[in-house]
């Protein structure tokens, strides 16, 4: 039987210019994979050739390591100001507001840790997926 006859969907993915994009089943030939390029040997794809990668960041992996550091510094910050707001003697206004500052600064530290935690957390499992895809030692 063909290998178009045991795809009943025969599913294949082209670009633009209707070349085939290598997306889809996996089929005999080799053609195309199930998640993506198929891969020809390790740390290649059919579009380059092994050691030519580029690095590939992750822009709202960036953004989220900028808010992280931001709630961080935001936190001493909030402190700060407490500290000079309730260090003023006899301004009303101040007490309030200084209370406000150092009841907002814990919480601004929690979420910043937090969020390093977690980036960290997702860095890790992104190591370990890259290390498990790279062929063993020989």
């Amino acid at each position: 039987m063909s290998d178009a006859g045991s795809d009943p969907i025969n599913f294949t993915e082209i670009d633009a210019r209707g070349n085939p994009a290598r997306y889809g089943r996996e089929h005999a030939d080799g053609g195309s994979g199930t998640y993506g390029p198929v891969r020809r040997q390790w740390g290649t794809t059919e579009g380059g050739a092994a050691g030519q990668g580029r690095l590939s960041i992750n822009p709202f992996i960036v953004a989220l390591w900028a808010v992280a550091a931001g709630l961080i510094m935001a936190a001493f910050a909030a402190f700060t100001i407490a500290q000079e707001l309730l260090s003023v003697p006899g301004s009303p206004e101040s007490t309030p507001v200084g209370y406000m500052w150092m009841t907002f600064a814990p919480f601004l530290l929690f979420a910043g840790l937090l969020g390093v935690m977690g980036l960290l957390f997702w860095h890790a499992s992104q190591w370990r997926r890259n290390r498990d895809m790279q062929p063993p030692p020989s």
